[in-house]
């Protein structure tokens, strides 16, 4: 008898310890077994995906375009004239990184924009061919003291696809990318070349920018840079209601990134977020910093983060990481390096599996309202839920379609759901539901992302949509340059 009641307590302490300890062992497991890696091409000679992988279509072929730029202009004409004369259609790509068809389209003769990539400095600016990576722009001007001034959270995307989405940025009080553009040459559906500004061929310049690909080829960008100074990070958790003026405190303090992180841990679930902020230690400017690389801290952050998918334990295992020791990007690095980050170090590399990622901009005054409202839609979703960051965008002045109508918070949601469509319509008709909430508060939601949203839903969050689908008949009246969002929505 006192045997088996050994044995029972022995049984009870090793599922105690098994229980307590799982949640690091699975750490463990996906730090060994599932590291970043790079993602595939995603496109062949006859078809091609985006990064939805779920979007797969057959095309009329991809014309590969060179850093030489001439002969790039040539090829480009060829195919505007093969398309007129065939009926076919005509898309730029890039990176891919847009999860609704917005770089491609069934049939369509694509142009893969990825191998223009020379780049110079010019009268202060960044000229640079739209191919260009933000790692390859990144690199280039650290070597000049220089680095990005406005730029998504990841460098793997292509900087004519930032331009065409008009994306956004880690800067507080900064409107998307449009604001740091001085300019742009272009290729219309016609052929001609011209220069876009803001006094020269405005409406084109407008349109352009956020305009997906529907109005011309963008070929070359100037970009304005900003100094590549050393940044330390402070971190701090506050509650939901205190966010909006503690991101104003931090702004006022000269922070020159910045992001929030909403917790999702069973125990906090919306109820705080932990804001992350980076100020330059001095004015001094730092020249051809070390590169980045993918180091076991990174490595440790993405097992960390990968592992709380779909179990409760681990999502209260990396809020207290996270609390307790910074997050990733915690310490001091020149700016170049807090943008060097590639998406692979937190993607989803499991076959079975794919990111969804949705986006909505909610006015600063109306956050904790739109987060206290959101997260019981949200919490349908909680075992497909990875991560929710916040990210301040400024009123866009520059673009035709803005979603930042004022000063806006961007929140950022990454779920990671199995790879057949039927398993995204849960997160789908959160999504519409979210919208509509958004709506309400004066907010829209980003359009690069799944097509989940009704066109009712894009007329009311977007009314200049009307006006933008006029512009482009106007511009290209055949309808040359299309995708499969074009062609859902307009």
């Amino acid at each position: 008898m006192k045997k088996n009641s050994q044995k029972i307590i022995y049984l009870i302490l090793f599922i105690g310890i098994c229980w307590l300890f799982y949640p690091i062992a699975r750490v463990g497991v996906f730090y060994f077994l599932d590291p970043p890696i790079d993602s595939p091409d995603l496109f062949n000679d006859k078809e091609v995906d985006d990064a939805s992988r779920v979007n797969k279509i057959k095309h009329q072929g991809i014309i590969t375009l060179t850093s030489d730029l001439n002969s790039s202009i040539e090829q480009m004409r060829h195919a505007f004239l093969r398309a007129k004369k065939e009926g076919l259609k005509i898309m730029p790509m890039g990176a891919r990184h847009s999860m609704g068809k917005q770089s491609f389209q069934e049939g369509a003769i694509l142009l893969n924009t990825l191998p223009m990539k020379k780049m110079e400095m010019n009268d202060g600016f960044l000229k640079v061919q739209v191919g260009a990576r933000w790692l390859d722009v990144i690199e280039f001007l650290a070597k000049r003291g220089k680095t990005v001034e406005i730029m998504q959270s990841n460098c793997d995307f292509s900087v004519g696809g930032t331009l065409s989405v008009n994306a956004h940025g880690w800067q507080p009080a900064r409107p998307p990318v449009s604001s740091s553009v001085e300019k742009l040459k272009v290729m219309t559906v016609d052929g001609e070349i011209k220069i876009c500004s803001r006094e020269e061929n405005t409406v084109l310049f407008r349109h352009v920018l956020g305009g997906y690909g529907l109005f011309g080829i963008i070929l070359e960008a100037w970009l304005r840079p900003v100094p590549n100074k050393i940044l330390r990070s402070t971190s701090q958790e506050i509650k939901v209601d205190q966010f909006p003026d503690a991101w104003e405190e931090i702004t006022k303090d000269g922070a020159e990134l910045a992001y929030g992180r909403l917790s999702v841990s069973p125990n906090s679930f919306f109820d705080t977020v932990w804001l992350s902020s980076y100020q330059a230690e001095s004015e001094q400017v730092v020249e051809n910093p070390a590169s980045y690389v993918v180091d076991g801290k990174a490595r440790l952050s993405r097992a960390i983060f990968r592992a709380s998918l779909g179990s409760d334990r681990g999502k209260s295992l990396r809020h207290w990481m996270e609390r307790s020791f910074g997050g990733e990007l915690s310490g001091s690095y020149p700016r170049s390096r807090l943008l060097s980050e590639p998406a692979k170090v937190f993607g989803n590399h499991n076959p079975e599996m794919r990111d969804l990622l949705l986006e909505y901009f909610i006015p600063m005054n109306k956050f904790s309202t739109f987060v206290k409202q959101a997260a019981p839609l949200i919490q349908e979703e909680y075992g497909s839920l990875l991560n929710v960051t916040v990210r301040e965008i400024a009123k866009d002045v520059d673009s035709a379609l803005p979603y930042a109508k004022q000063d806006m918070f961007g929140l950022v949601m990454l779920f990671t759901v199995g790879r057949d469509l039927e398993k995204e319509q849960g997160v789908a008709n959160m999504a519409s539901r979210l919208i509509e909430l958004a709506h309400g508060m004066k907010g829209t939601f980003y359009l690069p992302y799944r097509n989940f949203a009704s066109p009712e839903q894009i007329k009311r969050c977007y009314p200049e949509f009307s006006e933008f689908l006029a512009q482009k008949k106007k511009f290209d009246p055949m309808e040359i340059l299309s995708s499969g969002f074009y062609k859902k929505y307009r």
